[in-house]
Order: structure tokens, then C-alpha cells, then sequence
């Protein structure tokens, strides 16, 4: 099993994500997070999410996908281009985690 870790733009309010991760709850709908290549992400692997420079918990990869024609985000309404994204889903396991700066995007979190 391989950790990730994600960043989540500051942008974002973290109330609003919360939205988001309580869509996926139930497990009826998916959280896509678009990356700019398809990485070798193994459904179960740990994604920690990093907000505002600090890890704020984790959650299990569900799937990889390349979506041809976008999305249209059921929360937000916001517009998703085509292309690839890791998905997860469940619950998001909260964490008062370490600080994680200096970087945007996709990693494999090294142990």
C-alpha cells in the first residue's frame, strides 16, 4: 500500500469541503481530485488532504479515472475540465496532522 497526500487550494474554505466530504459519506457519490497524469494509485491506498499547509486527515482511494468529457461537481456546480482524477469516497478520518508546505498537487507521501 502507497500513502498520497494531496493539497487542497487555500482558496477553499474548509467548511465548504466539509460539504463535500459529507456528500460521500454514504458511499453514493465520489470526491475527484484532477491531477495532470495518470499515477500509479492503487484503490485502497491512504490520500492524506492538506489544507492551508497542514494535513488535515485522510481517506481511501476508491479509483483512477480519465473522464473524457468533465463533470459538472454536484456540490459546488463548479465545471471540471476532461482528464484524470483519483477519486475517494467514506469517511474522512480527521487529523490534527504535521505541517506539509512547499508544494501544490499530487505526491507519494514518503514514510
Amino acid at each position: 500500500m502507497t500513502d498520497w497526500v494531496i493539497t487542497i487550494p487555500k482558496t477553499i474554505e474548509w467548511s465548504d469541503y466539509e460539504k463535500e466530504l459529507k456528500a460521500v459519506l454514504s458511499g453514493g457519490s465520489v470526491l475527484n481530485y484532477r491531477v495532470p497524469f495518470r499515477p500509479k494509485v492503487m484503490v485502497g491506498d491512504r490520500c492524506y488532504v492538506v489544507w492551508r499547509g497542514r494535513v488535515r486527515g485522510w481517506m481511501y482511494i476508491v479509483g483512477v479515472v480519465n473522464d473524457k468529457i468533465g463533470f459538472t461537481c454536484e456540490t459546488t456546480g463548479k465545471f471540471w475540465p476532461p482528464g484524470w482524477y483519483v477519486q475517494r469516497m467514506g469517511t474522512f478520518y480527521e487529523m490534527d496532522g504535521p505541517a506539509m508546505k512547499g508544494f501544490r498537487g499530487i505526491r507519494r507521501l514518503k514514510a
